[in-house]
């Protein structure tokens, strides 16, 4: 009884202590959550705890490094609080700094400029209240720019530089007075660098609107420290807490910032990548401006409102919901904020190379921004629509963004917008492709029917047809088609039943048994005629055109195949059974054909390898065409008739992919969705290459083809399957040599050696294939040389780290570069980045 009792203690002790950390965690994340009174909430909270520190100090500690780093618009009030207990409880102060410095440190080290912007952000706040003293605060922000020291900007250059002249604008104006020699070094230091980085040779190929004419924050931040000096470094979007005063060195007693220990050449080694994003571009605050609105944002506000927007949404990236929440409780008073905040968000969806988050999360964080604050609804309209009267000057890469985006808006705002751009007889081209792309993305989050019905009738012109399958293609109208259709099912796949079949139509049957002769298969397509007839010669005797004789001879090779299918070693004349002893056989689920080995109701015609491989391919994709899932069947079921079809000769192999990818686009012309899920399967299970794709879909013209939607999604996907096999193999290489296992280095670099070519190969095709696109188009076409134009740089700077060998022997490498001095230009800008 007495052990119960001692275990029942510890249960109600362990239960009350998870209570206190529970409520201790929940009283510092929320505090400053109410705009008013926060020095009387800081006072508050910092009595409230002192009974816990002796108990939770080490909790208190971490959820503080934690919400600093995580709560960007609270770092001053989190700071304010670190004083007011320090000032108290000396002790539990003294281990924040090493704290602090460590993680820091570490997101320093692998890069994360996000969070470690926040970090600084709290360390310059310390700093103003006089936890740490001014010199050491600078003295850090000293150690961060020198991480930048001779490093190229795409090498991590800018990474030291921009976090550390980024965070003097939240310096409070006192420190600003007590250290402005040493500020103004460190801005010095920064312009120095800035002016020697030669942003303006690649910052032209980050806007995704071409005619805006905007700059990356950090050559901003010159005019915006400029525009602070003049404000006596305040700003009405950094909050001070009252009652605190810096100085130069820290007010509490054996208590000092760490220097930071981190170098350069560690940023080298670490291959830390940042890039500097751009200014929002400013298409709705700017047209006020200049139609003489005077409650424009002075441009150091703007900047820090930025910034704090920026830092937001990347805290809060996993929590949609919550990101809205902090976004709209950002303490700025502002006529222009809503305006600042939608613009913001666009920019960054369409921030080039690459958005930090999939356009769904900024769509998600559009309607929920929406649905808190209805007044936000209208700027997003007006910024749709100013987008859209720039369709012509619009980046390729962010064209697709943005339709993606569309389809979402469409899909949450039932189908309503302003489509005023996209009709009437003045509709420019460039927002046609733009439409077009936009109701293709919504048919795949809707229907076909639902968007004829939803849509106004004068935008049915750019809706995608409904999304079936070919069912008129030359090759389904012949005889052998149907029996080929009979053959390949999904229920008891017989492959070699198939293959006996398709070595039938390719004349490789030995003997017919009628006459003992050898059946040859036509060299060429062009004997034979499309509507149905039969034709060709089969033993050199002349074409027949007697029915009855015809099928008697159909029915003579389908029992052959019959005999070779099931392996019957009896006499072949006794095998040969009348027509009206054949057994009905039940008809196939998918295809409604009896299941008969080979439907005998004309005469077989020899066809070529090609022909074959072609009435293969598309009865296996006609009767897979249900679902994915019933191709994903039958690829698995019939994949040794892949194997079987395909010529031993590489470069006939090459062209029988070429053919396979070929028969999928025919038959998935009219939806695009089911021919990027069949080419993948496809790849998936290596009967096509990555080069075979490549070709053959930017083989095509015009907006259903190379131009399409469906065909930059395969060809994105393409290239990244082959830097992901380039970047496997890589890490296998390093994972033996790091375990000393000599063999397997050799052959891992083997493996490498060949991803690296094959990455190179695929790149080369398509580069290639969208400069002869270029040529090959009409002088006259300039939007689809244009297009060509944008995509090649579209292609160059999203895999520009990859491929950079390729980019700067471009003229010699890649067929055409040298002779065209449009696409010669785009790969010397290329260059650049």
């Amino acid at each position: 009884q007495k052990r119960t009792n001692v275990e029942t203690e510890a249960a109600a002790a362990a239960k009350r202590q998870k209570a206190d950390r529970e409520r201790i965690r929940r009283l510092l994340i929320t505090l400053g959550d109410d705009n008013k009174k926060v020095v009387g909430q800081i006072r508050g909270l910092a009595g409230a705890l002192e009974d816990d520190i002796e108990l939770h100090g080490d909790l208190m500690a971490d959820t503080l490094l934690e919400c600093a780093k995580c709560l960007p618009m609270k770092t001053n009030i989190y700071a304010a609080w670190a004083m007011r207990m320090a000032e108290k409880h000396i002790s539990w102060a003294k281990d924040l700094p090493s704290r602090l410095s460590d993680e820091l440190r570490s997101l320093l080290r692998i890069g994360r400029a996000g969070p470690a912007q926040v970090l600084l952000k709290f360390v310059a706040a310390l700093g103003s209240y006089g936890f740490f003293g001014v010199n050491e605060v600078l003295t850090l922000l000293e150690d961060v720019a020198a991480l930048s020291a001779g490093l190229r900007p795409a090498k991590g250059g800018d990474f030291g530089i921009f976090l550390a002249i980024a965070t003097l604008p939240f310096l409070s104006p006192a420190v600003h007075k007590k250290a402005a020699d040493r500020v103004e070094r460190i801005i010095q230091g920064a312009n120095s660098y800035i002016a020697g980085r030669g942003a303006a040779h690649w910052i032209p190929l980050l806007r995704f609107v071409k005619s805006e004419d905007v700059c990356d924050r950090m050559e901003a931040l010159s005019e915006v420290l400029a525009s602070l000096r003049r404000a006596a470094w305040t700003s009405a979007c950094v909050l001070h807490v009252p009652g605190f005063e810096p100085s130069e060195e820290s007010k509490l007693q054996d208590v000092s910032l760490p220097r930071l220990g981190l170098t350069a050449e560690e940023i080298r080694k670490s291959k830390v990548r940042f890039q500097v994003p751009l200014v929002a571009t400013r298409l709705l605050s700017l047209g006020a401006e200049k139609d003489g609105a005077d409650d424009h944002m002075p441009c150091h506000d703007r900047w820090v409102l930025e910034e704090q927007i920026l830092l937001t949404v990347d805290a809060f990236s996993l929590d949609v919901d919550e990101c809205a929440k902090q976004l709209l409780k950002i303490p700025v008073l502002h006529p222009q904020f809503e305006v600042i905040l939608i613009e913001v968000i666009f920019s960054q969806m369409l921030r080039l190379p690459t958005p930090p988050e999939l356009p769904l999360f900024y769509s998600r964080l559009f309607e929920s921004v929406m649905e808190k604050q209805a007044s936000t609804k209208a700027f997003v309209e007006q910024y749709y629509k100013a987008l859209f009267l720039r369709a012509a000057s619009f980046d390729e890469e962010c064209l697709e963004v943005l339709a993606e985006a569309f389809a979402y808006h469409l899909m949450h705002n039932s189908f309503q917008a302003d489509w005023s751009p996209f009709t009437g007889d003045n509709t420019s081209v460039a927002a046609q492709r733009f439409i077009r792309r936009a109701l293709d993305r919504l048919q795949r989050l809707s229907f076909h029917q639902n968007l004829l019905h939803r849509l106004p009738e004068s935008l049915h012109v750019y809706a995608p047809p409904e999304p079936q399958a070919t069912t008129t293609l030359p090759c389904q109208l012949r005889d052998e088609y149907r029996e080929m259709l009979s053959l390949v099912r999904i229920k008891d796949a017989d492959e070699e039943q198939v293959c006996v079949f398709c070595d039938k139509l390719r004349g490789r049957s030995m003997k017919h048994k009628a006459d003992g002769a050898t059946t040859e298969a036509e060299p060429t397509a062009k004997k034979r005629r499309l509507s149905g007839e039969v034709g060709g010669e089969v033993d050199g005797e002349a074409k027949r055109s007697d029915g009855v004789a015809a099928n008697a001879d159909i029915a003579k090779s389908a029992s052959e195949i019959a005999e070779a299918t099931v392996g019957a070693k009896e006499d072949q004349a006794a095998q040969l059974r009348p027509k009206e002893e054949v057994k009905e056989e039940p008809q196939d689920e998918a295809t409604g054909e009896k299941k008969t080995d080979v439907v005998a109701h004309a005469p077989l015609v020899p066809c070529t390898s090609h022909e074959v491989t072609e009435l293969f391919v598309t009865a296996l994709l006609q009767n897979g065409s249900k679902t994915p899932t019933h191709m994903s069947k039958l690829l698995d079921g019939y994949r040794g008739v892949f194997s079987k079809l395909r010529p031993g000769d590489e470069e006939q192999a090459h062209e029988f992919e070429k053919l396979v990818v070929g028969c999928v686009v025919d038959i998935w012309r009219c939806s695009s969705q089911r021919l990027e899920i069949t080419v993948d399967a496809l790849l998936q299970r290596g009967i096509v290459e990555c080069r075979a794709v490549v070709e053959r879909l930017l083989a095509g013209r015009g907006p259903q083809g190379c131009d399409s939607l469906a065909v930059w999604n395969i060809v994105n996907s393409v290239a990244r399957k082959s830097l992901e096999q380039s970047q496997s193999a890589r890490v296998e290489l390093a994972m033996a040599k790091k375990l000393g296992q000599a063999d397997a280095s050799e052959r891992c670099r083997a493996e490498l050696d060949k991803a690296i070519s094959q990455s190179a190969e695929v790149f080369t095709v398509i580069f290639t294939s969208l400069v002869r696109n270029h040529q090959d188009a009409d002088e006259a076409d300039t939007d689809m040389r244009q297009a060509m134009i944008s995509r090649i740089l579209a292609i160059g700077r999203k895999y520009h780290a990859f491929i950079r060998p390729l980019i700067d022997a471009a003229e010699s490498r890649i067929p055409g570069v040298a002779h065209n001095p449009d696409i010669a230009a785009v790969f010397d800008s290329l260059r650049s980045l």
